[in-house]
């Protein structure tokens, strides 16, 4: 039976969710799909007015799963963070290690996608930072938290893009030297291949700790795809790039936000994965295990990626 919405189990020992990017999109579904099954849940939000609407549509109490069906009232809280910022990156991990003993679960779900070319003030590319080294550094400062739970998991959500990435270029990991149009959605690309190269060798030093990437499916209606709605010709990129992605997979087609927040829960919560059979595996809609690209199944270039990123953010005195 595919998984849906209605497949997931009701938790009663009261587990941790932090999620990233929770206030919109698929990562807004998330949190309400979690908080109403059992869940503590944390989110990260940098719009303080998206993270109030998030928190007054999520105070109206709702039916939960339990046996009794009694109205469940959702236990979500904000932590305000930026992203672009790694200084924003540790404090938010300082304040959940302070409030919480474990967590269960680490939805690292926020992303940037075509972004105009702008640099945090670290240095790194907005697309760079946001889907790879903020999701990284956030990910290594909880560690402690994540094995002190029982069953942790690590959900890092990339994308099917990253098959057209051809490596990660070490040389020029902003990918500022040529034109900008096409260096877009190659930033993209290398960020989300990253992603699955970081979830591979972070499975590999943490077995105990269930870590996966996720395609959730192409959604066109979320704010990711803004910078589309400006750029004709960079529309006309990404049109190309999905055709030429839907010859080689199946998987490129359309889905709702709704449908696009599955996979990343069934990851979160189906009872049959676990860290010895399923660590380091990457899942397309609808829950399925796919194969990732040669690249993303690399293990030199994640460890080389690994000891770059290591010495990136040491360097810069975060870890």
């Amino acid at each position: 039976m595919p998984f849906s919405l209605s497949s997931i189990p009701y938790f009663t020992s009261s587990p941790v969710a932090l999620v990233t990017g929770g206030t919109s999109g698929i990562g807004k579904v998330a949190v309400r799909e979690l908080a109403r099954h059992g869940f503590r849940v944390y989110v990260t939000a940098r719009n303080p007015d998206k993270a109030a609407k998030l928190m007054e549509e999520l105070s109206v109490l709702t039916i939960g799963d339990k046996d009794s069906a009694e109205p469940v009232k959702c236990d979500v809280q904000i932590l305000q963070c930026d992203l672009m910022d790694l200084k924003s990156v540790v404090t938010v991990a300082e304040e959940f290690m302070a409030k919480e003993s474990k967590l269960d679960i680490l939805l690292n779900n926020a992303g940037s996608m075509y972004s105009t070319y702008t640099e945090s003030g670290d240095g790194y590319e907005t697309t760079l930072q946001v889907n790879y080294l903020a999701p990284y550094l956030l990910t290594r400062l909880l560690v402690p938290a994540l094995l002190a739970a029982a069953t942790p998991r690590v959900v890092n959500v990339s994308s099917l893009v990253h098959g057209i990435a051809f490596s990660f270029n070490f040389s020029d990991p902003n990918i500022k030297k040529g034109v900008d149009m096409f260096n877009k959605g190659m930033r993209y690309a290398q960020s989300k291949l990253a992603v699955i190269l970081f979830t591979k060798h972070f499975a590999k030093l943490y077995p105990k700790i269930l870590s996966v990437a996720v395609h959730p499916g192409v959604i066109t209606d979320t704010s990711l795809y803004e910078s589309l709605n400006s750029s004709k010709e960079l529309l006309g990129l990404v049109k190309f790039s999905g055709w030429a992605m839907s010859k080689i997979t199946p998987i490129a087609g359309g889905i709702s936000v709704e449908a696009g927040a599955l996979t990343s829960l069934y990851c979160a919560v189906d009872r049959d994965l676990s860290a010895e059979k399923n660590n380091g595996e990457y899942f397309v809609p609808i829950g399925k295990r796919s194969k990732a690209s040669s690249k993303a199944r690399n293990p030199v270039l994640a460890e080389k990626l690994w000891i770059w990123t290591e010495e990136q953010l040491a360097a810069k005195g975060y870890l």
